[in-house]
């Protein structure tokens, strides 16, 4: 299940074109420590994009959580990018299954900023 807000006017859209970002895979890492999501991406040339991605997955009674961020240069065409989550010390290990994936991608150029949220179910592996 995918679910998107749009954050910004129409208006702003327009001046940084189409953007797209999907979850390709999520991939347990250091004995659930922390998961690795693989990206796709896609947004216009010369516009950068900011994404911020937290996964949240049930481990029992308890919760994993971590977040990551990171900046990209557009170039137009796909781009794949990893990001690697860490989970907040305080909470959990991660494990394999189902999770959610919140991705906050913000696309600006000259002119103006988009800024789009994607709730997604997403398993890890």
């Amino acid at each position: 299940m995918i679910t998107g807000a749009l954050l910004v006017s129409p208006a702003a859209q327009a001046d940084t074109g189409p953007a797209t970002t999907r979850i390709d895979s999520v991939d347990r890492a250091a004995q659930g420590e922390r998961v690795v999501v693989h990206l796709a991406v896609t947004c216009p040339a010369g516009a950068t994009i900011k994404l911020d991605v937290t996964v949240t997955a049930a481990n029992d009674t308890r919760i994993a959580q971590g977040s990551r961020v990171k900046r990209l240069d557009c170039t137009g065409v796909a781009q794949t990018t990893e990001m690697r989550v860490e989970r907040d010390p305080v909470g959990a290990i991660f494990i394999v299954g189902q999770a959610t994936a919140r991705t906050v991608r913000k696309v600006c150029d000259s002119s103006a900023c988009d800024v789009t949220a994607i709730d997604e179910t997403i398993r890890i592996s």
